[in-house]
């Protein structure tokens, strides 16, 4: 539906209805003139421009017809801003009273009302304030004085007593926002505090469990974040000095016992009973020190024994290995002299040892020589294992290889993946696997370096675009806040327009479009129906009443027979007493539905007057209407 909304602007009055001005077409220059000349003169300057431009059409070049529409167009453009400047009083004393800001919303209505002093809304509304005005005076000072001490006590944390001041004033002007505003504040801060100290109550809690636990590092990372917390906490300061000294104490005996039990482990039992009496000057009285010395003195008297025990039979090994060496000399000397006598034996005896050596040496050699044919064989044979071993511990790596990349791969790592696989080339160069996915991870980071760029362009565009856009939501949030939803509309639609990734000005259309949905008054036709060109239409309903009339839009939803041209259609509105307004809206071009809405309010007859009818005439061609509802912007 937003793209189909288009903006009624006024772009001039509409001629009277077919029954009035139209009837008078053939009225003579002079009657035409004289019917302007009164019109003008009854200040009804929108039916004497009619006249005029009726008369010119008579004599198109008449001085003073021409004359007298320059003298009306001024009239109108006056009388519109004096409405503009009229309305603006309205629409900022309605924003202060609704502020119950009094003061300000009277000065304001009294601008209002020097423009248009009769004016029935706006003195009603000057009136009740000045009621009100008169019965704060005398109850002021009391809901000063309540306000003062509540905002006071709420300094102080002392939220119940600032609740209940706020409650007072509250009692004292019960339409009065800020009471409640204060108390609401009161309630969220009373709650943001006791978060606090439940979050503050908890992180102690911690704190001490761990401190029993002597897991002190814990222990103090919670007093720290108890303390972001209330960083003045006496107790919490108290308890983070204490663990930080036991910590101290605690770091040191670790550091003590963690030295001891590993000399412990060492067998070093000695060393070991040092470090542990150095642990219980550390912690006095400490159970697994004194545990420990406890298990010490058997296991160093133990070890005392053994080394004793050690020496002992060193030396008996040293007196055995004298009398081994004395007995070992004499047998040699015993050895010498029957060598002798064996000698003269034995020379008989050694050329014929001497032949059969030489025999056995031949056996020997041609062992050897098979031994060594055999052992080469072997050795071809471990070498053509290992060969194979060694390409298939290659082929395993390559394999492994690829696998790792394809899980980077998977993972979307792939510079490493790319790493890996170029990897594979040190063992299989030109891998047709790894060639491929390089070339497919070289085309990814490619594709990725484009997307970046594009990101990186599509961000400056958004930046280069962001003034602009921040300026039409100004405008339509401002448009909005003041029920303009016309003007709002066409700001957001700007925004939109622009096409930099935002929802809100979608997402307030939307809600206009809803709002006026919402609050319609009066759907005047519910079937679409044909109008011909120049056949007026009219609507009749209850007058709105007046204290809505401001806020009130005309919703149209049309379709133009004859796409691709763009024509006026004029919306007229009066009440018994005859017309009192209108507007004209440019029919769209397009075949589609469109959705037009006009800020009816904004034109002062339609605030001011009972008003109980509408009527269309759509100019030169014909046009599908599907819907004309009255709706107010609350």
């Amino acid at each position: 539906m937003k793209k189909n909304i288009l903006l009624g602007i006024i772009l001039g009055v509409a001629v009277m209805c077919c029954t009035g001005l139209q009837a008078q077409t053939n009225e003579s220059y002079e009657s035409l003139m004289r019917s302007g000349n009164t019109k003008f003169a009854s200040n009804d300057f929108i039916s004497a421009k009619t006249y005029y431009e009726m008369a010119l059409k008579q004599r198109p070049n008449d001085a003073e017809a021409k004359k007298k529409l320059d003298q009306t167009l001024v009239k109108i453009q006056q009388d519109s801003e004096r409405q503009e400047v009229f309305y603006a009083h309205l629409d900022a004393g309605d924003a202060l009273n609704a502020q119950n800001k009094y003061e300000e919303a009277l000065a304001e209505y009294e601008q209002a009302l020097a423009i248009f002093p009769n004016d029935k809304y706006v003195g009603g509304q000057a009136e009740t304030i000045r009621g009100i005005l008169k019965e704060r005076k005398d109850k002021q000072d009391a809901y000063d004085t309540a306000i003062a001490q509540g905002n006071t006590l709420l300094e102080e944390e002392n939220f119940d007593a600032a609740i209940m001041q706020f409650e007072t004033a509250k009692a004292i002007f019960p339409n009065d926002n800020l009471p409640k505003e204060r108390i609401a504040e009161a309630k969220r801060l009373q709650s943001v505090y006791n978060e606090k100290v439940s979050r503050f109550n908890a992180l102690m809690t911690d704190a001490n469990n761990f401190a029993l636990r002597k897991n002190f590092d814990s222990a103090i990372q919670k007093l720290n974040q108890a303390l972001e917390i209330f960083p003045n906490d006496s107790q919490a300061l108290a308890k983070l000095q204490e663990l930080q000294g036991s910590k101290d104490v605690n770091d040191r005996y670790n550091a003590i016992i963690a030295e001891a039990d590993r000399l412990y482990e060492n067998k070093a039992y000695k060393e070991a009973k040092l470090q542990y009496q150095g642990a219980l000057s550390v912690v006095a009285g400490d159970a697994y020190a004194t545990d420990m010395l406890s298990r010490l003195d058997p296991l160093i008297a133990q070890q005392d024994a053994e080394e004793a025990a050690r020496i002992a039979a060193e030396e008996e090994a040293a007196r055995l290995a004298a009398e081994a060496e004395a007995a070992r000399i004499a047998a040699e000397a015993e050895a010498a002299r029957l060598a002798a006598e064996e000698a003269a034996r034995k020379a008989a005896e050694e050329e014929a040892a001497r032949l059969a050596a030489e025999a056995e040496a031949a056996r020997l050699a041609a062992e050897a020589e098979a031994a060594r044919l055999a052992a080469e064989a072997e050795a071809a044979r471990l070498a053509a294992e290992a060969a194979a071993a060694a390409e298939a511990e290659r082929q395993a790596r390559i394999q492994g290889l690829l696998e790792t990349a394809q899980g980077l791969f998977t993972g979307e790592k792939y510079a490493e993946a790319k790493q890996k696989y170029q990897e594979v080339f040190t063992l299989d160069e030109g891998n047709a696997i790894a060639t491929a996915k390089i070339s497919e991870i070289d085309g990814i980071l490619a594709q990725i370096a484009a997307d970046e760029e594009a990101a990186r362009l599509e961000r400056e565009r958004i930046e280069s675009l962001r003034p602009q856009y921040n300026a039409f939501i100004k405008d339509g949030d401002k448009q909005f806040a003041s029920k303009a939803f016309d003007k709002a509309v066409e700001a957001y639609t700007k925004a939109e327009e622009l096409n930099i990734g935002e929802t809100y000005p979608t997402e307030m259309i939307e809600r206009i479009n809803k709002i006026i949905e919402d609050n319609k008054l009066y759907e005047l036709n519910t079937e679409a129906f044909t109008m011909a060109a120049n056949t007026p239409r009219r609507f009749t309903f209850n007058p709105v009443d007046v204290a809505s009339r401001r806020s009130n839009y005309v919703i149209l939803k049309a379709r133009n027979l004859t796409p691709g041209k763009s024509f006026p259609m004029i919306v007229s509105f009066g009440g018994d007493g005859g017309k009192n307004g209108g507007f004209v809206l440019a029919i769209s071009e397009s075949e589609d539905v469109k959705t037009y809405i006009f800020r009816i309010g904004g034109q002062y007859k339609w605030f001011s007057e009972n008003n109980n009818w509408i009527e269309l005439i759509s100019e030169n061609d014909d046009v599908e209407v599907s819907l004309v509802m009255i709706s107010r912007s609350n």
